[in-house]
């Protein structure tokens, strides 16, 4: 057996816990607004554009801090990436040489600046077709007309052939499929089809009736999705859909001014569990000064199927797991789970990883899991700074874990208020709050110190991403997540925050776009 996962799975979880908080959330609204498409629609996306969103006043705050140095250095980067390494991302592209990489470059800054729509259709026994329309003036048109054929040529080997009827051309041969690009109104339009491509004459309709090609749900969206994530798959065989149980994902994004305000859908291909159990808060073990809190419930079928928790032989998994943080040092990361007997499966834990995993931690090089001396958990390492330990605790009976032993048992117990906010949510199976700036440079602490522990490369110091980082320690105020059963097989999301993302989700980001296979893999994945 392989313990790196068993082992690792605690860091992962603490880790994960640095995202959320303590203050109570307003009542909202979980619903999105509803898009009408034909129903062989199996993706639809309208994106605002940068430039529209710097006149948009729900984006104030957002686009003062995408407008910074820091910011656009990260951007220019990620697009160079994306330009010179095509073959990374596009299916069976190669890389490109310096001029068609420049002209890649180009259109991919137009994607990011400009408003644009992408819609695919797939009708029933017939092949896809995928439209594409972005928003530019005549000389940004005359640019896509030469640039994209020049890319389309170098990637695929076909020709392109002008059409002035259209001011644009289409590819011969149609070796996979035909590439046309057209004019339509103010509109630059590029689809892709097997031969005629009836979705391009419906957008081409829009565009002349309504002066866009879309059909939208908001006037105040800067980011709109609908995905059917099965028939994308089917479509594009390079996307892996298999060990997925998400069927639709639903997404919306605008802001307030101050803040990005995400809502999304998930559907399944299966219900969920059909019953929530009570929550059951670790109140015994929470305390004061919180700088981040996550529930969540209604794991217990999906841990017991998980071969991670089998390999451990504890038994009946969790329903629900608890994280929190301290402020005060990165490490005071904490995980509580209620077991139905808890000291019995954390012996069995104990003498698991005794027996088990220290045999394997010897012979690649880790430090052993000692017998913690006052509790039937263990504890791993002697520094001061980081103790991780595992133990049953507290009234409820708790698997309780930490990166570091909490001494401070006598603090103010948690706000009553969010408490009780969660309490009153009948359907609530995902809450989460964190101050977010304030919990950046812990996690990127904490984050280095797993890198470390898994051999992995760390985030250099003077990389765009850490930089990035920085910038937006005393930039971001709190995040607050909530996640509903909305239907049997449904769950929405409500989320407020300063960027859209948590702290850890900011440091996967910028982990994800520093790694050197980008946009494959995470940085810290490379294998040193």
């Amino acid at each position: 057996m392989n313990f790196r996962p068993a082992i690792f799975t605690l860091f992962g979880a603490l880790l994960f816990a640095s995202v959320t908080g303590c203050q109570k959330s307003e009542p909202v609204n979980l619903a999105l607004p509803s898009t009408v498409l034909a129903p062989d629609t199996i993706a639809h996306i309208h994106w605002l554009g940068k430039k529209r969103l710097g006149i948009t006043a729900g984006a104030y705050y957002f686009m003062r801090i995408w407008q910074q140095p820091q910011s656009s250095r990260l951007e220019r980067q990620t697009l160079n990436k994306l330009a010179t390494m095509p073959g990374q991302w596009l299916p069976g592209a190669t890389n490109l040489k310096n001029d068609d990489a420049t002209r890649l470059w180009l259109m991919l800054d137009d994607l990011l600046q400009e408003e644009c729509y992408l819609e695919i259709r797939q009708p029933t026994n017939g092949t896809a077709e995928t439209v594409f329309a972005i928003l530019l003036n005549q000389n940004q048109t005359g640019q896509w007309r030469t640039n994209l054929a020049a890319v389309v040529e170098s990637l695929t080997g076909t020709h392109t052939v002008a059409d002035s009827a259209v001011q644009g051309w289409t590819t011969q041969p149609a070796k996979a499929g035909r590439i046309a690009l057209s004019r339509v109104g103010d509109w630059t339009v590029v689809d892709v089809s097997s031969g005629k491509n009836p979705l391009l004459e419906e957008i081409t309709t829009r565009i002349r009736r309504d002066g866009v090609p879309f059909v939208s749900s908001g006037t105040n969206l800067w980011l709109e999705a609908s995905l059917d994530l099965p028939r994308l798959a089917a479509c594009f065989p390079t996307i892996n859909h298999q060990r997925s149980t998400i069927n639709h994902l639903n997404l919306a994004i605008s802001g307030d001014g101050g803040n990005v305000i995400t809502r999304a859908q998930l559907t399944f291909t299966q219900p969920l569990p059909a019953q929530l159990e009570p929550w059951n808060i670790p109140l015994d073990l929470i305390h004061e000064p919180l700088t981040s809190f996550t529930a969540v419930r209604g794991l217990q079928s999906l841990l017991a199927g998980w071969k991670t928790w089998s390999d451990l032989q504890m038994g009946t998994p969790p329903d629900q797991l608890f994280f929190w943080t301290l402020a005060g040092s990165p490490y005071r990361t904490y995980l509580a789970a209620a077991l139905p007997d808890a000291g019995r499966q954390v012996t069995a834990l104990t003498d698991h990883l005794l027996q088990k995993a220290n045999p394997w931690l010897a012979t690649n090089g880790y430090i052993s899991f000692d017998r913690a001396p006052d509790s039937n958990g263990v504890t791993w390492g002697s520094l001061p700074d980081i103790k991780p330990f595992i133990k049953s605790a507290g009234s409820g009976g708790w698997l309780y874990a930490g990166l570091l032993p909490d001494t401070n048992t006598d603090a103010a117990p948690p706000p009553a208020g969010m408490i009780q906010d969660i309490l009153n949510r009948t359907n609530l199976v995902y809450y989460d709050w964190e101050v977010t700036g304030p919990r950046l440079q812990p996690d990127l602490q904490l984050g280095q110190t797993v890198r470390e522990i898994a051999r992995r490369p760390q985030m250099p110091l003077d990389s765009a991403g850490l930089d990035w980082l920085a910038l937006l320690i005393p930039r971001l105020g709190t995040s607050a997540t909530i996640i509903n059963r909305t239907a049997p097989d449904q769950l929405s999301l409500y989320r407020r925050s300063t960027l859209g993302l948590t702290a850890p989700e900011l440091h996967l980001l910028a982990d994800w776009l520093e790694s050197p296979q980008f946009p494959r893999g995470l940085h810290s994945t490379t294998i040193p």
